[in-house]
């Protein structure tokens, strides 16, 4: 008996010298990466949750998203390549029940990410729960266990707006003038010597820096995501900008009801909201852009009196 147990416990020594020896030296099979596919080679990717499904292509060097309108390339990028990059180690699970409470299903799942180049599909994914802090549990939607990857659901939305290159209306390049359009219409042009300003067919003062930070504000403009709303029938401002492209529309509504205000562009399709605070800065008049009055000098001596 005692020989048996020293047996026993001599072989249990030996697979952990074994093991550490394989660990040390590389013979110990590593696991297979969850996923791995060039980033560079993409040219489609699919996010899709239980009520929606966005996708975004890529066609000559761009991305773009929802009738061709420019996704924001930078995040498309990062995604792609943290998902290429995915290493999942050894599975966590593997049975049907822990999949369903993984959420990792065909039927229940969180996202479900297809990842193609050409007619090739190079990922196609199922995400689920969350096992810690920017980790997901993932599972190949062919099969197979689960996972947890280095990755998280807000990643990757499947909105249309969650890929939406958001300074998509700013100028392309140079702003080089901002015309307001209506009765009480002015223009603001760029000079050598800074913004000169015409309004009422004359030639009106302006306050440099005030224009500079008018100006700043087209030039920084970001939308908030497209959204699927009646616009009124009147503007609430208009303006014909032109910057290294040439000239182009860009016109603001205000819906009253919900105090929301919404931008179109005649070169791009859509309607774009755009936050309260921005569009009543971008609503001014150029008496907004005059200079301050100069104050009266109290200490000033008076004139005298002749008579």
């Amino acid at each position: 008996m005692k020989t048996s147990t020293l047996t026993i416990a001599l072989g249990a020594q030996l697979l952990l010298v074994a093991l550490v020896w394989g660990l040390q030296t590389g013979d110990v099979e590593e696991p297979e990466p969850f996923l791995g596919f060039d980033a560079d080679a993409v040219d489609a990717l699919s996010v899709a949750d239980d009520g929606q499904t966005v996708t975004v292509t890529r066609a000559d060097g761009a991305w773009t998203v929802a009738e061709g309108l420019p996704a924001d390339a930078n995040k498309v990028d990062r995604v792609l390549e943290k998902l290429a990059d995915a290493d999942g180690g050894w599975p966590v699970a593997t049975s049907a029940s822990a999949m369903t409470r993984f959420e990792v299903t065909e039927e229940e799942h969180q996202r479900h990410i297809v990842v193609g180049a050409g007619d090739e599909t190079l990922a196609d994914v199922y995400l689920g729960t969350s096992p810690s802090y920017q980790r997901v549990h993932a599972r190949h939607a062919s099969g197979g266990p689960v996972y947890a990857i280095d990755f998280s659901n807000y990643e990757a939305g499947a909105e249309v707006s969650d890929w939406l290159k958001k300074s998509l209306l700013q100028p392309d390049g140079a702003l080089q003038s901002v015309a307001r359009v209506g009765e009480a219409g002015w223009t603001l042009t760029s000079t050598d010597d800074g913004w000169s300003a015409q309004g009422a067919g004359i030639d009106a003062a302006i306050d440099q820096e005030e224009a500079a930070e008018y100006t700043a504000r087209f030039t920084g403009l970001n939308v908030l995501g497209i959204v699927d709303v009646e616009l009124p029938e009147a503007p609430a401002a208009r303006f014909v900008l032109a910057d290294d492209a040439g000239a182009h529309e860009l016109t603001l509504f205000h819906l009253e009801e919900e105090d929301d205000y919404v931008a179109t562009s005649n070169r791009y399709a859509g309607r774009f909201e755009i936050a309260k605070y921005v569009a009543e800065r971008l609503d001014a008049s150029l008496e907004d852009l005059a200079p301050e009055p100069e104050e009266a000098d109290d200490d000033a001596p008076e004139a005298e009196d002749d008579a």
